[in-house]
């Protein structure tokens, strides 16, 4: 199995998770699993191609739209047209990235590990604009849904790169600023690199209006890239302007002349950077806020998170139909399954260690009706264990019955023999006993007739 069928396998595996009443915890559960394959989770090196090459890339003609209606310091950028599959923010990574091992799926799966391990941290910045982050990671799960600002922010700090998102300016939206914006990493994370994106729609406005109500929402991202190579130095991705001195007329003997004159002015470029950087700066002073109630109350938001998760999951359990009930033992076993595969001797030993003494501590304590319970779940898990196993396994367990009832009766025959031969043994015991003492009789009767006839022929023989 490669690295991008692992990754595929490793997204059903969370896809299922989702479905769940409980989803929040099974898929903590399976990203804390992920976390330690470090096989395949090695961070990512990402070092973009920015450049078009049209002999590789082909151009959105549907986005050059669209970017038109952009802010005009990203005109000059080319869209590139990628795959419409709701995996297209991953495919505009994809394709911007030199490294053929990397799938979309992989890169979906590590944006859900992020978002889980620093929840807290997006939830503070993003929740206001567009819902809780809880609920957008289970959505995240389902492969081919398209993604949204949480995603954009969590790929920052995946691929340790900044993002500029480029948002048309169609009909006026309150987080427009956040979402024409740089983003970047997290604090602790320092970004090798700077790409571009665009939000667009797989159809023009006109259409897209037409099936939603008139109104225009994007549902595709493409990567925007240079058509040649620019001065790396502004980091808004736009061309090196080329300084014009300005000029003004003049007359003289009815000619017109050009002089220099001595006051510059801003550029319409420059005037278009500073509206932008107004923006971003909105933006950014939003973020840098957020960080700071993220950094003051993160441990006491987790606990109550945590709290209010654990009773719905309480709750939720005492709702949950048998049916419910099975799937989310099956689950469970998948993920114990897909954890004891990953885990190492000493994982192993330490883990089973701790089976043991939580399983002591908690016989020592339990009362005689907790004690009946706890055995009569395990018969029942017993039960359905058994009705789980495949016929491989019911073969294997049937064969292993088989040898221990075959080993069991040859204990029972060898006693048997062992028995019946110390019974044997006492008898020719006592029969050779009793010829002896028969002979032993026998041998006396002789002897008494001998001594008798001995005597009669001395008598005999004094009479004559």
């Amino acid at each position: 199995m490669d690295r991008g069928e692992k990754f595929a396998m490793l997204l059903q595996h969370l896809e299922k998770c989702s479905e769940s009443i409980v989803y929040y915890d099974e898929i903590a559960s399976i990203v804390q699993q992920i976390r330690q394959m470090e096989s395949i989770m090695a961070p990512i090196h990402f070092h973009p191609n920015q450049v078009f090459d049209e002999t590789k890339h082909v151009i959105d003609v549907i986005a050059k739209k669209y970017l038109e209606k952009a802010t005009d310091n990203v005109h000059h950028l080319v869209p590139i047209k990628v795959a419409a599959d709701g995996n297209c923010l991953y495919n505009s990574i994809l394709l911007v990235m030199n490294n053929l091992m990397v799938t979309a799926d992989e890169l979906r799966v590590r944006t859900i590990i992020e978002l889980m391990i620093n929840e807290a941290y997006y939830e503070n910045i993003f929740s206001q604009f567009i819902g809780s982050v809880t609920f957008v990671i289970k959505a995240i799960c389902k492969n081919n849904t398209f993604s949204e600002l949480y995603e954009i922010s969590a790929l920052c700090n995946v691929l340790r790169c900044n993002i500029r998102s480029i948002y048309p300016k169609i009909d006026f939206r309150e987080d427009m600023a956040i979402l024409n914006n740089v983003f970047t990493p997290r604090p602790s994370i320092i970004a090798n690199c700077d790409i571009t994106i665009l939000w667009s729609h797989v159809w023009n406005e006109l259409d897209a209006r037409a099936t939603n109500n008139n109104v225009w929402s994007p549902n595709h991202f493409v990567p925007l890239m240079q058509s040649f190579v620019y001065d790396e130095s502004d980091h808004s991705n736009m061309s090196t302007s080329i300084a014009v001195t300005p000029e003004k007329k003049t007359f003289k003997n009815n000619t017109s002349t050009r002089i220099r004159s001595p006051e510059f002015e801003l550029s319409p470029s420059r005037h278009l950077r500073t509206e932008n950087n107004m923006g971003t700066n909105f933006a950014q002073s939003i973020i840098s806020n957020a960080l700071q109630q993220h950094k003051s109350g993160i441990e006491n938001q987790r606990q109550v998170r945590l709290d209010i998760l654990k009773e719905r999951a309480l709750t939720s359990r005492m709702n949950e139909t048998t049916e419910h009930r099975q799937i989310r033992l099956e689950k469970q076993k998948e993920r114990d399954d897909l954890k004891q595969m990953t885990e190492t001797e000493e994982e192993r030993q330490i883990r089973l260690e701790k089976k043991k003494e939580n399983a002591r501590s908690h016989r020592r304590n339990e009362t005689e009706e907790q004690h009946q319970i706890r055995l009569e779940k395990q018969k029942i898990r017993d039960q359905s264990s058994r009705s789980n196993n495949i016929d491989e396994q019911r073969q294997i367990r049937l064969e292993k019955q088989r040898k221990r009832s075959q080993a069991n009766r040859a204990k029972k025959k060898l006693e048997k023999l062992a028995s019946g031969n110390i019974d044997v043994q006492q008898q020719d015991i006592e029969m050779q006993f009793t010829k002896t003492e028969e002979y032993a009789s026998c041998d006396g009767k002789s002897i008494s007739g001998f001594t008798q006839n001995s005597n009669v022929k001395k008598k005999n023989s004094s009479c004559s």
